[in-house]
């Protein structure tokens, strides 16, 4: 039994230890989305956010342009800012 409450005590040190090293994001949501329409923004139409979300320290950010016919997923790393494009198409 002692060795089980020794693993136990290890086990709950280990998960507090590692949820204390996370940080917060550098970048926000709304700086993420920013970016996404920035670098997509041209002389023909408007970027419209259709969805985000946030895991492994990136946010993915699918994007359209009904005007110019574009659409896509872009991931933007929450550190600095960095920008990936993973998926894009023109009709």
């Amino acid at each position: 039994m002692k060795k089980f409450g020794s693993i136990l005590l290890f086990i709950l040190l280990l998960l507090i230890s590692t949820s204390c090293g996370s940080t917060s994001p550098k970048i926000t949501e709304e700086q993420a989305k920013s970016i996404v329409i920035e670098h997509h923004t041209d002389s023909i139409g408007e970027v419209e956010i259709i969805s985000i979300t946030h895991k492994n320290n990136k946010y993915r950010i699918e994007w359209e342009n009904k005007e110019n016919c574009e659409n896509g997923i872009d991931m933007i790393n929450d550190e600095n800012g960095d920008i990936e494009m993973v998926e894009a198409s023109i009709c």
